[in-house]
């Protein structure tokens, strides 16, 4: 990583830290904070719920469940673990707040300059950083930063295994994005849709690539390599794409049973959820949806007129520089897509066939346009995978009154992914913007 994008990172950091000690020194509107901190303190007495025995009726913290006097948080843990860590080492869990922030910086930049390149990711780390979004959620303690920093993690690890053909990395993404489902379920689904379309497109071209080299049919190879990924010491033999996704999906898979498991401990079932104990209509679908006596019909009709309010916000007042940055983005989606057309064979690594040297490290205008296809996909998986979830209309309260309701306070807070993507064509078009700049001077001062 540049020097110039370690200082957007530790600046990223220092100013959550900052905001998180003096304008939430006493914590937001958000309740959300007192249910992750409690479990966060919980976790460092090695406990995951409160066993209050008779006195549970009488002492019962927000958003937790009482089951036969044990009260537990109807959140997953993970947040809450990474606020621990920090909490028990230096007594201060906003530290944890201070380096989720400046790693999201630091791996927007990562991303970004493998999608766009070095000085776009540059520019992309600071749209990221100096969104009014990123700077307020992540300087409460809220579980979408800390889901986020996750979902990056896996992005980049996850690029990397295809351009450097390396297992590590796919390993380390298998982590990640397992992690994130632990954390938040749905939106690391969301988050991971387009990779996984990705990773099985090409899974699937290289099964059929080995069938046409060993002259069987697909069915017949998928059954062959089937055979040879169960096989004791065969794994090696598999071609490298299924070799790297299949790890990826294996680590992903063990803490997705994780996840599972800890749905046993604590609800008794591992498709029953806590927050589904604590408010079964409070999960993801339309019709009637509720919690703690608030209900409300959620129609497709309705869905879509709070999400594209929520997008309206987004893009008018929480990302970097509001409609400025959002022009950027736009530019920098044209750009992009002027570079897919003129980048040689439109296939791409959508289809690596594992021939010839590994990519450029660097990075190949073949391996920019996957990624940045990968980015536009993570965009549209967001927005289209939220309107099934009625918690954007929830937190924007009247639709009418942009000061009401929590997401007046910290943005449409469901889409906080979707700042992945925005940076990083806001920071192409920055990127592109500057280039044309200095041509246009230059042709000025040589006329």
């Amino acid at each position: 990583m540049s020097l110039a994008a370690a200082l957007v990172a530790v600046a990223a950091g220092l100013l959550t830290f900052a905001i998180a000690a003096t304008v939430f020194s006493h914590h937001s509107a958000n309740h959300d904070e007192g249910v992750y901190l409690t479990q966060a303190a919980l976790l460092l007495e090695g406990q995951l719920a409160f066993h209050a025995g008779p006195l549970a009726d009488a002492f019962h913290p927000w958003f937790f469940i009482e089951d036969g006097g044990r009260l537990y948080p109807k959140y997953n843990p993970v947040p809450a673990a990474m606020f621990a860590v920090t909490m028990g080492l230096f007594g201060e869990p906003r530290v944890t707040l201070a380096v989720v922030a400046a790693g999201n910086a630091a791996l927007v930049y990562l991303l970004g300059s493998m999608a766009v390149g070095r000085r776009a990711g540059l520019a992309a780390a600071v749209c990221f950083a100096a969104s009014p979004m990123a700077v307020a959620t992540s300087s409460a303690f809220l579980p979408y930063a800390p889901t986020t920093f996750l979902n990056l993690i896996f992005a980049v690890a996850y690029l990397r295994s295809v351009r450097d053909r390396s297992l590590r990395a796919a390993g380390v993404a298998g982590v990640a994005i397992g992690l994130a489902f632990f954390a938040r379920p749905y939106t690391a689904v969301l988050f991971a849709a387009p990779f996984i379309g990705h990773a099985l497109w090409r899974v699937w071209s290289a099964v059929r690539r080995f069938g046409v080299e060993s002259g069987t049919s697909t069915p017949r190879a998928f059954a062959a390599l089937g055979r040879r990924a169960l096989g004791v010491g065969r794994s090696g033999e598999l071609p490298g794409p299924i070799r790297r996704h299949g790890l990826t999906a294996l680590f992903g898979t063990l803490f997705v049973g994780v996840t599972l498991a800890y749905n046993v401990r604590m609800t008794g079932s591992p498709l029953v959820f806590p927050y589904q104990v604590f408010a079964p209509m409070d999960g993801p679908g339309f019709g009637e949806r509720r919690i703690l006596g608030h209900t409300v019909d959620y129609t497709l009709g309705l869905a879509l007129e709070s999400n594209r309010y929520a997008l309206q916000e987004i893009a008018t007042r929480w990302f970097a520089a509001g409609p400025l940055g959002t022009a950027a983005a736009l530019v920098g989606g044209v750009v992009a897509a002027y570079g897919w057309r003129a980048s040689g064979d439109p296939r791409g690594l959508l289809d690596d066939g594992e021939t010839g040297p590994s990519p450029d490290p660097a990075g190949s205008p073949a391996f920019r346009r996957t990624a940045t296809l990968l980015l536009v996909g993570v965009a549209v998986s967001v927005a289209v995978g939220n309107l099934y979830f009625w918690g954007t209309h929830n937190a924007l309260a009247d639709l009418s009154d942009p000061t009401d309701g929590l997401a007046s306070l910290f943005g449409p807070f469901y889409h906080f992914d979707l700042l992945v993507p925005l940076s990083a064509f806001g920071g192409l078009g920055v990127a592109a913007a500057g280039r044309s700049l200095s041509c246009l001077l230059y042709t000025s001062l040589m006329a």
